[in-house]
């Protein structure tokens, strides 16, 4: 038993890298990169501070905006005369209650190369276009 403890602790091969004997080989030295350079019309601006706190509020607006559609909505009795009535109620209700968000969406994404003076304008026009006329002519009471 004894011979295999010694065995244990002895290296067989030499040229084992983490051998203590291994002389060890120099590594190559780095060669030295040129840094990129970068054009700055390919570099998009930063978004403005103004502009984000902006975006925010028409935002929260916009979703204000569709919890009042929500509530609206429920004020307003759709006669129901045929099954396909209902299901077009159903659908209107639906994007009615998404068109704030819908808005919103849609003007980020069709103005991402427009400036952001033209965005902020259709925003705005956002929120009147999608003003929740039903809570607002039916009130909130239940």
């Amino acid at each position: 038993m004894r011979a295999d403890d010694d065995e244990a602790l002895t290296w067989d091969e030499v040229s084992d890298p983490t051998h203590a004997a291994t002389p060890v080989a120099k590594a190559p030295a780095p060669e030295r990169v040129e840094p990129v350079e970068t054009t700055t019309a390919s570099a998009k601006p930063a978004t403005s501070s103004f502009l984000l706190v902006s975006y925010g509020i028409l935002a929260g607006a916009f979703l204000l905006y569709a919890v009042g559609w929500f509530i609206g909505i429920r004020q307003v009795v759709f006669p129901e005369v045929d099954t396909l009535a209902r299901i077009l109620s159903t659908i209107a209700q639906v994007l009615a209650i998404a068109s704030p968000a819908i808005w919103f969406g849609g003007a980020f994404v069709l103005t991402r190369a427009a400036k952001p003076l033209y965005r902020l304008l259709l925003l705005l026009a956002g929120l009147v276009a999608t003003i929740p006329l039903p809570f607002i002519l039916l009130g909130a009471s239940s």
